[in-house]
C-alpha cells in the first residue's frame, strides 16, 4: 500500500497533473496548452491556475493571442478588487509577490517552475510557522526523509512536506502529521498564536515594486532564464537580506515569547488532518477575505433628467454613526467617501470623492444618527459598473461594495424619475448638495422609517404634453401594500391585494417638466415591509407611467 501511494503522489506532480482543488470538475492542462503561450505567459497562468475554476481555465487557454489573454486577466482582477475604489488592487499585488517569492524560493525544473511548497504558499501565503523535519532511519518506520511543516492559523491547517528524493523539490508527505518527534513544544506553543498579515505589510515598502509589479506588464523583465537569474542576482543587498528574512524557516522572532495555554495532542491531529478539506472548500485565500475592520453605510442610486444627452445620477450614501456620552473630550471623526464608475469592460469613466467631518464636544450626550451625503454624476445612456466605498480615517475602519445599473434615457415619451426616498424635504435657505431647486431634499437610502414620523418621497415629472397656453395638466396615484415574501411579479402583488393607503390627486403647471413631493402618514400601518407603486396619467394625451419601490417601518 505504502508503494503504491508513493507512485500515486508522483504521477500526480508530474507536467500535466490537473490543478482543481480536491473534489471539484477539473481540467487538465496539457504541454500543448502552455508552450503555446509567451514565456511571460506562462508564468504568469502558472500562478494564476490555482484561482481558476475548470470553465476560466478552459476560456483562458482556449484565447488565441496575448493581448486577448492580458485583457481577460485584466477583467479577471477588476471582478475580484476587494478595495474597487483604490487605485491598486491590493489582491492582485498580494497574488503576484507570492508567485514571484515562489518561483525564486521554491523552484522547480518541472511545471508549474515550483514545487509543492510553492503551490500553498501561492494559495495561502507565507504561514505562521514555518519549521523543519530532519531526516531519520529507524528499524521500525525505516527511512523517513526531511521535510518541512507549516501551519496556518486562518484555517487551523498543518501542511506537511518531503524532500523525496533528496533533491530539494518537495512533496505532500504521505503522513500529512510526520514523526511525532517533528512537534516541538516551541511548535505547540506556536499554535496558539497568530501573525497572519498581508506580504505587503512584510516587505519594506521601498522594494515593494520589485515584487509587486505583474509578469505580463513587463515581459523584459523576466523574458528568459538567464534574465531573471541575472536580476535576482544583481538585487540590493538590502533587499536579498529583507527578502531571505522573509522567506526563512528558521525564524525565532515569529515565536511568541508568552504562552498561557497548552496545545493539546487531539487538537494537533485535528489540524494535521484539515488541509484536504481546506484545498477543497477554500482553495486560495488572502488577508483581505478576513478583514475585521468593515464599516457598515447604506446607498441608494437615483436617477433624473441631466440633460438631452445625460441623466443625472445620483448616489445617495448614509452612514450610521454612535457618539457615546462623554466629559472632557471632544469626538472627531473624518469619512472619505468615493464612488467609481467603469464601462462593462471596467474602463474608467468617472471617479468622486466627498470628504465629511463630524466633530462633537466635550460634554455631548449620548448620540447616534444616519451621517448623509450625495454624489451626483453626469452619464449617458448605457450599461455601467460601479463601486462605493466609505473609510473611515480615525477608527480605521471601511467598507466597499459593488453594483451594476442601466442609464435610460428620459426622452421621447411620458416618463417619471427614481422615486427618492427622504428623510426631509423642506424650502432651501442656502444651496447644499441636496439642493433641488427651491427644496432641500434629505435623502434616506436605508428607507427604514418609523411609523411615528411621515415618508417624505420625491420625483419629477418628464415629457408631459402642454395646451396652447403652455399648460399641463396631470394625475398622481399612489399606493401601499404589504410586501410578500412569496415570488409574484409586481403588477400580480397590487391586483391580488388590497392597498393598506391609496390617494390620488391632480395637478398642473407650465412646461414639460414638473417637481413632485408628497408625503405619506404611516402611523395607522404595523412594521414591516411595503411595496410603493406610483402611477402618472397625463391628462391631454393620456399617457400613463409607473415608478415603484419598496421601504419598510420599525418601531
Amino acid at each position: 500500500m505504502t508503494l503504491f501511494l508513493i507512485i500515486n503522489i508522483l504521477v500526480a506532480f508530474l507536467f500535466g497533473a490537473t490543478t482543481a482543488a480536491a473534489g471539484t470538475p477539473s481540467y487538465k492542462v496539457t504541454r500543448a496548452d502552455v508552450v503555446k503561450l509567451p514565456r511571460e505567459m506562462q508564468k504568469t497562468f502558472a500562478g494564476l491556475q490555482y484561482l481558476l475554476n475548470p470553465y476560466q481555465m478552459r476560456q483562458f487557454l482556449s484565447l488565441q493571442d496575448n493581448d486577448a489573454r492580458v485583457e481577460w486577466i485584466r477583467l479577471f482582477w477588476k471582478q475580484r478588487d476587494p478595495t474597487p475604489t483604490a487605485r491598486k488592487n491590493e489582491m492582485e499585488v498580494e497574488h503576484t509577490i507570492r508567485v514571484k517569492l515562489a518561483s525564486q524560493f521554491y523552484r522547480s525544473k518541472k511545471w508549474p517552475g515550483w514545487d509543492k511548497r510553492g503551490e500553498v504558499f501561492i494559495r495561502y501565503g507565507p504561514p505562521d510557522y514555518r519549521g523543519k523535519i530532519w531526516g531519520e532511519v529507524t528499524v521500525n518506520r525505516g527511512m523517513s526523509p526531511p521535510g518541512e511543516l507549516w501551519y496556518y492559523r486562518r484555517h487551523n491547517m498543518l501542511v506537511s512536506f518531503q524532500n523525496f528524493g533528496l533533491k530539494g523539490e518537495y512533496i505532500y508527505a504521505i503522513d500529512p502529521l510526520g514523526a511525532s518527534e517533528n512537534i516541538s513544544p516551541e511548535f505547540a506553543d506556536f499554535l496558539l498564536y497568530d501573525t497572519g498579515e498581508s506580504l505587503t505589510k512584510k516587505i519594506p515598502q521601498s522594494y515593494l515594486e520589485s515584487y509587486a509589479e505583474p509578469l505580463y506588464s513587463n515581459p523584459a523583465q523576466f523574458g528568459t532564464p538567464d534574465r531573471e537569474q541575472a536580476y535576482l542576482a544583481a538585487r540590493p543587498r538590502e533587499l536579498a537580506d529583507a527578502i531571505d528574512a522573509l522567506m526563512d524557516p528558521d525564524r525565532v522572532e515569529m515565536l511568541p515569547k508568552d504562552v498561557s495555554a497548552v496545545f493539546q495532542a487531539d487538537q494537533i491531529r485535528k489540524v494535521a488532518n484539515n488541509f484536504e478539506a481546506v484545498l477543497e472548500d477554500t482553495p486560495s485565500s488572502y488577508p483581505f477575505n478576513f478583514e475585521e475592520k468593515t464599516l457598515t453605510f447604506y446607498f441608494g442610486i437615483d436617477q433624473f433628467k441631466g440633460g438631452e444627452t445625460r441623466n443625472r445620477v445620483d448616489v445617495q450614501i448614509e452612514i450610521p454613526v454612535v457618539i457615546e456620552s462623554r466629559r472632557g473630550s471632544t469626538f472627531e471623526e473624518t469619512f472619505h467617501t468615493e464612488v467609481v464608475v467603469w464601462d462593462s469592460q471596467f474602463n474608467e469613466l468617472s471617479r468622486k470623492e466627498k470628504v465629511i467631518v463630524l466633530r462633537a464636544g466635550p460634554d455631548v450626550a449620548t448620540w447616534s444618527n444616519l451621517l448623509p451625503t450625495q454624489i451626483p454624476l453626469l452619464l449617458e445612456a448605457g450599461y455601467y459598473r460601479m463601486a462605493i466605498s466609505v473609510r473611515a480615517v480615525e477608527s480605521g475602519k471601511s467598507a466597499s461594495f459593488r453594483t451594476t445599473f442601466n442609464c435610460d434615457l428620459f426622452e421621447g415619451q411620458l416618463a417619471l424619475s427614481d422615486i427618492l426616498f427622504a428623510r426631509r424635504i423642506s424650502q432651501a435657505e442656502n444651496p447644499t448638495v441636496f439642493t433641488r431647486g427651491a427644496l432641500d431634499v434629505i435623502p434616506h437610502p436605508l428607507r427604514a422609517y418609523s411609523r411615528s414620523v411621515s415618508m417624505p418621497l420625491y420625483f419629477e415629472v418628464y415629457n408631459l404634453t402642454t395646451d396652447a397656453t403652455g399648460v399641463s395638466s396631470y394625475t398622481v396615484e399612489y399606493k401601499i401594500i404589504p410586501h410578500e415574501r412569496e415570488k409574484k411579479r409586481f403588477w400580480q402583488r397590487f391586483r391580488q391585494s388590497t392597498p393598506v393607503i391609496s390617494s390620488r390627486f391632480h395637478s398642473s403647471g407650465y412646461g414639460e417638466t414638473e417637481i413632485q413631493h408628497i408625503t405619506v402618514n404611516m402611523e395607522n400601518l404595523k412594521k414591516g415591509s411595503f411595496d410603493l407603486l406610483i402611477t402618472l396619467t397625463d391628462d391631454l394625451s393620456e399617457q400613463v407611467t409607473f415608478k415603484r419601490g419598496t421601504f419598510s417601518l420599525i418601531d
